[in-house]
C-alpha cells in the first residue's frame, strides 16, 4: 500500500472518529439536556410531569407497586406527599404523607377536597392510567401554604381606622415562620398597610408590575399571589419567599430550563473545541514529528551527509532499539526507505566519484609520462642532428631517425587511443561491413600480430571453428581489438605464456565466440572488475612503451559498437579467458 493511500485511509479513519467522537459528545449533552429540563419541569410541575412518569417508571410486584426512588425523592424536595388509592378509596401506600392526611377516602369526601368545596389543608392533584390491566389512581398533594394564608387574610384581615393591618394571630405566626409578608392595596395599587414586608419589596403596584411578579416569581423571589374584593375595591396580597432563595436580576436572568440549554449547549461546544484541539496537537505530534525528520534528512543530504540524523544519544530517531520504526514513522516507512536508499546511492557515488578523480589525476600522469617519454626521445635525437660540431655517419642518422619514427608512431598510437575513447563515449557506430570468412581472416590477423618482436614465438595457438562462419563486420576495429587482446595478454604476464585463441559456433548454429585464453597470473576481483575504465590500469603506465592505458577499454567499446559483448573470466593463478560473443543478427555460418 503506498503512503498516499495509507494517509488517505488514516486522515478518513481519524476524521470518522472525531466525528462520532463529536456526535457522541452532542448525544451525551442532549441527553444531559433533556434528563435536567425533565428534572426542571418535574420539580416545577410535579402534578402534571411528575404523576404520568411515576405510573409509567412503575413496577407490580408480589410486594405491590414499587415506584422510581428518584421521582420519590423529588416529591419530598418539593415538600409533597403521595399516596396510592384502590378502587375503595383505602390508601395502599403513602409516601412522605403528613399525620393529617386521611388514610381512606370516601368518595364524596374526595371530591370535595379536590374541587374545594371543603376545607383541605394542602393542595391535591389526581392522577388515574392504566397500565398492565391494573387502574393506578395516585394523590399528590403539596402544603398550600398560599392559598391558606390568602383565604385567611382576605376573610379575617381588616384595617384599623388609624391604618394599621389586624390580622389573626396564627396567620401571623405562620407568615414570620414562613418569612413572608402580606400588603392591602387600594383601588389604584398603592399601599395602604403591610405586615412583615421587606424593603426590597415594593409599596405601589402598576397593573403590569402586579403580573409580572405573579406569573415570573423566580426573577423576585418570592410567590406572589393576591384578591381583589368587590365590595371594598381592596387588594390583598400574600407573598412568600420561592424555594430557591434570592431574586435572579432581570439584567442577566434566565429561567431554569434556558441556563440548562445554555450550560449544556456551552460544555458541549468547550468539548468538542477542547477535543479537536487536542486531536490537532496529537497530529501534529504524530506527524509533524516524522515530517520534520524527513526534511532535516534531506537537508542533510543537500549538505553531503549521507546519514540519517540521530539523537543525542547516537540512535536513529525514527528506529527502536531492534531496529524496527517507531509506530509514528511507520506510514512514512516508503518515504523513508527511497530517502535511505537515495543516501546508500549517494555515498556511493560520492566515493566513486572520489575514487575516479583519483584515477584521473593518476591516468593522466601516466598518459603524461607515456607521452613525454617518447617525446623526449624524439627531442634528444633530434638535438643530436642538429648539432654542427658532430658529423653523424649515414647508419647513425637512419638508427636515430627509426628510433624517432618509433616513439612517433607509439606517441600517434596513444592520440588515437584516446580519440577513439571519446569517440565511442558518444555513441559512435562502425562504418560499412563487410563480409568475411571468420575462420581465415582470424588466422592472417593472428599470424600478422604475431610477427610483434615483443612477443615470443610460438605463443599464440589457433583452434578455428570446425565449420566456416561467415559474418558482416567492421575488420579494422576488429583487428584492433584482437591486437588489444594479444598485447593485454602477452605483455603483462611472464615471457613464457601461451595465447589460445578459439573461434567457437554457438550450439543450435546462432551465433559465435572469439576466446582468448593465456596461462598467465590473471587477475585479482578489483582489477577484473575494473579493467575496461578508461581512468583505470591494472599496471603501471611505464611497464612497457608499447601501452597506451586505453586499450581494454577501447576494445570494449569496439565490440560493442559492432553488437557484441565481451566478457571477462580470471583469478589470480589460473590465467584469464576474455570472450568475444556475437548473436546471430550478426553473422551467417555456413557448413
Amino acid at each position: 500500500m503506498n503512503i498516499k493511500r495509507k494517509l488517505t485511509i488514516r486522515f478518513v479513519l481519524q476524521l470518522a472518529t472525531a466525528g462520532a467522537f463529536a456526535l457522541l459528545i452532542a448525544a451525551v449533552t442532549l441527553f444531559w439536556i433533556l434528563g435536567r429540563l425533565n428534572d426542571t419541569l418535574i420539580s416545577q410541575d410535579f402534578a402534571s410531569v411528575g404523576l404520568a412518569q411515576l405510573v409509567e417508571s412503575s413496577e407490580l410486584d408480589k410486594e405491590g407497586i414499587r415506584f422510581d426512588p428518584h421521582l420519590l425523592e423529588q416529591v419530598k424536595k418539593n415538600g409533597g406527599w403521595l399516596q396510592s388509592l384502590d378502587e375503595n378509596g383505602q390508601v395502599e401506600q403513602s409516601y412522605n404523607a403528613p399525620k393529617d392526611v386521611p388514610k381512606k377516602y370516601a368518595p364524596g369526601e374526595f371530591l370535595s377536597y379536590w374541587t374545594g368545596a371543603k376545607p383541605f389543608p394542602y393542595q391535591i392533584y389526581l392522577w388515574i392510567q392504566e397500565k398492565d390491566g391494573r387502574t393506578f389512581t395516585l394523590l399528590y398533594g403539596v402544603s398550600n401554604d398560599m392559598g391558606t394564608l390568602l383565604e385567611q387574610v382576605s376573610s379575617q384581615g381588616s384595617l384599623t381606622s388609624n391604618g394599621i393591618l389586624m390580622l389573626p394571630n396564627e396567620v401571623t405566626t405562620r407568615l414570620k415562620h414562613l418569612n413572608g409578608y402580606v400588603q392591602l392595596l387600594d383601588a389604584y395599587g398603592s399601599e395602604l398597610a403591610a405586615f412583615n414586608r421587606p424593603a426590597s419589596a415594593p409599596n405601589t403596584y402598576t397593573l403590569q408590575e402586579l403580573a409580572l411578579r405573579t406569573m415570573y416569581n423566580e426573577r423576585y423571589g418570592f410567590h406572589l399571589s393576591s384578591v381583589y374584593v368587590n365590595e371594598s375595591e381592596l387588594t390583598w396580597v400574600v407573598s412568600l419567599p420561592n424555594a430557591f432563595g434570592k431574586p435572579i436580576s432581570d439584567s442577566w436572568y434566565l429561567s431554569a430550563e434556558a441556563r440548562t440549554i445554555f450550560i449544556g449547549i456551552f460544555v458541549m461546544f468547550s468539548t468538542i473545541l477542547l477535543s479537536f484541539l487536542l486531536l490537532s496537537l496529537w497530529q501534529a505530534h504524530r506527524f509533524g514529528v516524522p515530517l520534520l525528520h524527513i526534511l532535516t534528512w534531506l537537508d542533510d543530504l543537500g549538505n553531503a551527509v549521507y546519514q540519517e540524523p540521530v539523537d543525542h544519544r547516537g540512535i536513529h530517531r525514527s528506529r527502536m532499539r531492534s531496529g524496527k520504526w517507531k509506530r509514528r514513522y511507520r506510514i512514512f516507512a516508503d518515504v523513508m526507505y527511497s530517502i535511505d536508499k537515495l543516501s546508500g546511492t549517494l555515498q556511493r557515488d560520492q566515493a566513486l566519484r572520489q575514487q575516479t578523480d583519483n584515477m584521473r589525476e593518476e591516468w593522466i600522469a601516466g598518459i603524461t609520462h607515456d607521452l613525454k617519454t617518447p617525446l623526449v626521445s624524439i627531442k634528444g635525437y633530434a638535438h643530436l642532428l642538429a648539432e654542427p660540431q658532430y658529423e653523424w655517419t649515414a647508419e647513425e642518422i637512419r638508427k636515430f631517425s627509426g628510433t624517432m619514427l618509433e616513439k612517433s608512431a607509439h606517441m600517434d598510437m596513444l592520440i588515437n587511443d584516446l580519440a577513439m575513447s571519446y569517440r565511442l563515449k558518444s555513441g559512435v557506430r562502425p562504418p560499412e561491413s563487410e563480409e568475411i570468412e571468420l575462420n581465415n581472416w582470424l588466422q592472417k590477423a593472428l599470424n600478422q600480430a604475431a610477427t610483434n618482436p615483443f612477443y615470443k614465438k610460438e605463443a599464440i595457438v589457433y583452434n578455428p571453428s570446425p565449420i566456416d562462419i561467415t559474418v558482416n563486420l567492421y575488420t579494422p576495429w576488429l583487428e584492433r581489438v584482437i591486437n588489444n587482446l594479444i598485447a593485454n595478454a602477452l605483455l603483462h604476464n611472464p615471457p613464457d605464456t601461451i595465447l589460445t585463441v578459439s573461434l567457437m559456433p554457438d550450439k543450435g548454429g546462432i551465433g559465435h565466440t572469439i576466446q582468448f585464453a593465456d596461462n598467465g597470473t590473471g587477475m585479482d576481483v578489483n582489477t577484473a572488475n575494473r579493467l575496461f575504465e578508461r581512468y583505470y590500469r591494472g599496471t603501471n603506465t611505464s611497464s612497457t612503451s608499447n601501452g597506451t592505458g586505453l586499450g581494454m577499454a577501447v576494445s570494449k567499446g569496439l565490440i560493442e559498437a559492432m553488437g557484441g559483448q565481451i566478457i571477462v573470466d580470471t583469478a589470480l593463478g589460473k590465467g584469464t579467458v576474455i570472450r568475444l560473443i556475437w548473436g546471430e543478427d550478426d553473422l551467417t555460418i555456413k557448413s
